[in-house]
């Protein structure tokens, strides 16, 4: 085993501690971001101060311009899984989504943007590092910026509530990915979706905890070993390992998406089709689960083969209706 790997692991460890609860990292300790007074009212974060609320409107506006061909459609994208499984690759290889046709709702993406932000106005070093990241890194262990991204998961996360709620106004063409880990707050998305007139396209991406777990964790090691080399960017997000293990407390050891997934899919007229993705271990294919679907809104969620099915045969009557309901060019018109 390599000096090198040795250091990784063992900073994957130090990382690991710190974002337990009451740890330096704990997304609701003192250095979270809601727990600024320069930029939060109580700590609330529906109630951020007139400097802040500013910074929102930009990083939306930002959010906004980076998907220069979003059409208003009214269509919908709910990507629901655990970290890990495997979301960004459904979206570009299984989905085949133009991300510059559609408005990506992702609260990690606002990580990003906070952190950066963060970075470039001092508040960086000057209020979210912890002391104790500062003495780890005074005696040699680097941390990197996304290490820290609980710190502003809440802000991030209700970013991103804002952002879909102002396409949702507009009838922007959205892709919400979430893990969806609460049934309930599923189906109140699906309303607030029904009640906007959209067509809603649920895809759910499951992997058992132990492979979230691994690429979790390899996901993490391959960005921090990047930015150790290079001295450039983020470094890699660590999710922190409670909140990985309570996404998985589902029926049968799934994730709890998989149940939200389910929920919002039965419960929400909205929805056209629901499709269901598992991976079993590293390694293995994926497998579809799940393919079902709506004939027409409000309609009963059928195998989508039938679906299909039907919509083929109900298009067929239809042109065989008009065509039969053409005068006919064979003789001289009176």
């Amino acid at each position: 085993m390599s000096d090198d790997h040795d250091l990784h692991a063992a900073h994957r460890e130090t990382v690991r501690e710190f974002s337990r609860a009451g740890g330096p990292l704990d997304k609701d300790g003192p250095h979270s971001t809601l727990n600024n007074p320069a930029w939060f009212i109580d700590g609330q974060v529906d109630q951020p101060t007139a400097g802040r609320r500013a910074l929102w409107r930009r990083l939306r506006d930002e959010a906004r311009a980076e998907a220069p061909g979003a059409r208003q459609d009214g269509k919908a994208i709910v990507l629901a899984g655990p970290p890990g499984a495997g979301k960004g690759h459904i979206q570009k290889n299984v989905l085949g989504l133009d991300k510059s046709a559609w408005l990506v709702v992702d609260a990690d993406k606002f990580k990003d943007k906070l952190l950066r932000e963060a970075l470039a106005d001092g508040s960086y070093d000057a209020f979210l590092k912890p002391d104790a990241v500062r003495e780890r890194e005074a005696a040699g262990e680097p941390f990197y910026p996304l290490e820290l991204a609980a710190l502003v998961h809440e802000e991030s996360s209700h970013l991103a509530r804002l952002l879909r709620d102002e396409a949702l106004r507009d009838g922007t063409n959205v892709v919400i990915d979430s893990v969806l880990s609460k049934p309930d707050a599923a189906l109140a998305l699906g309303d607030r979706l029904a009640a906007a007139g959209y067509e809603v396209e649920v895809v759910d991406v499951e992997v058992p905890y132990e492979l979230s777990q691994a690429r979790i964790a390899q996901r993490w090691r391959h960005a921090y070993e990047g930015a150790v080399l290079t001295g450039e960017g983020l470094g890699g997000r660590w999710v922190p390992s409670v909140y990985a293990r309570d996404v998985f407390d589902g029926p049968d050891g799934r994730a709890r998406s998989q149940a939200s997934a389910t929920a919002l899919a039965t419960g929400c007229p909205a929805v056209l089709r629901h499709r269901r993705f598992w991976t079993p271990s590293e390694g293995a294919a994926m497998q579809v689960e799940v393919d079902a679907g709506r004939i027409q809104r409000g309609g009963e969620l059928l195998d989508y083969a039938l679906v299909e099915t039907r919509r083929r045969s109900a298009t067929s009557f239809h042109r065989a209706r008009m065509h039969g309901n053409e005068p006919s060019h064979d003789g001289p018109h009176r």
